[in-house]
């Protein structure tokens, strides 16, 4: 007796790549990664789950295209630059990358964690090193300061995220007691403190990279 493959369900009409992209990052954005499935996802699109694989072959697709949607708005900071000031192109991006941290904390580790892989994530890092090409910045160059400066920001954003312990905690101000040198810095690495603290290693880190293109043109020059 030969058994009927069944079919995949069919794309519901009122479907689209952008809706249901949308309504995944709603659903990691209120549940978070961990619990987030194409089953649910399919129950809150009064969907079946097959449903959305007429729009995204799997899972990863799907996840790739909520990292591009994320990376949205650090592109349009790259599209629209305001001066011709590379230096304040990099710093805009990068505190617009940490920005999408605070907006989408349970979506942000996607981007974090994730291989940039996409299509719109390729256009985006295209533009970025073509900005440097632009400046006459090497591959080489590129490649160790996108690598340093993107680390730096995703490892910030996902350490303000993990939620230290406050100075009210009381095992925190015991410690604070029994470790006072400890306690006077940590005052210092307060969270109302982490836009200071962000600012001033994202500087560390562009000044390098400015001094490093500024001694490379001039042995060029020579």
């Amino acid at each position: 007796m030969t058994v009927a493959k069944k079919k995949p369900a069919k794309a519901a009409p009122d479907l689209s790549h952008e809706r249901i992209c949308e309504l995944a990052l709603e659903l990691i954005d209120k549940d978070g990664l961990e619990e987030f499935s194409t089953r649910k996802l399919g129950r809150l699109l009064g969907c079946e789950a097959m449903a959305i694989y007429w729009y995204y072959p799997s899972k990863d697709a799907l996840l790739d295209a909520v990292v591009d949607r994320l990376m949205s708005s650090v592109g349009t900071a790259l599209a629209e630059k305001q001066s011709d000031d590379w230096i304040a192109t990099m710093r805009a991006l990068a505190h617009a990358y940490r920005q999408v941290a605070h907006d989408h904390p349970k979506a942000f580790p996607l981007l974090a964690t994730r291989r940039f892989a996409s299509e719109g994530t390729f256009a985006f890092l295209d533009r970025l090193f073509e900005l440097a090409h632009e400046q006459g910045i090497d591959e080489k160059t590129t490649a160790r300061f996108y690598r340093v400066i993107s680390s730096y920001c995703s490892g910030f954003a996902l350490s303000e995220l993990a939620g230290p312990r406050g100075p009210q905690d009381p095992r925190t101000a015991a410690l604070r007691k029994r470790f006072p040198r400890a306690a006077a810095v940590s005052e210092w690495l307060d969270t109302k403190r982490l836009d200071e603290i962000f600012a001033f290693g994202l500087e560390v880190q562009l000044e390098a990279l400015a001094a490093a293109v500024h001694a490379a043109r001039r042995g060029h020059a020579r």
